[in-house]
């Protein structure tokens, strides 16, 4: 079932546009404060690894984060792809 949520003409161009720019806006500003944990227990286990193990975290890290970013990107194409 095809059913627009929204109504064709409810909101100009002039005032979509600002709505998305205030939302992308407070995105930018919220994501300033935002912080990995670094708690002092995992900066001490992580202190207390030996080198190797170390670079292997650090790997392990951009390696989920690549996973992620890539599940994240897929989903976003299929879904503009369905529309």
């Amino acid at each position: 079932m095809d059913i627009s949520v929204h109504p064709a003409g409810l909101l100009s161009m002039k005032l979509r546009g600002f709505f998305l720019g205030l939302v992308v806006s407070a995105a930018l500003l919220l994501s300033l404060s935002a912080h990995a944990q670094g708690c002092a227990a995992c900066r001490d286990n992580t202190a207390a690894t030996s080198p190797s193990t170390q670079r292997a975290y650090r790997h392990a890290i951009i390696l989920m984060a690549g996973v992620a970013s890539t599940f994240f990107l897929v989903t976003v194409a299929l879904l503009r792809k369905k529309q």
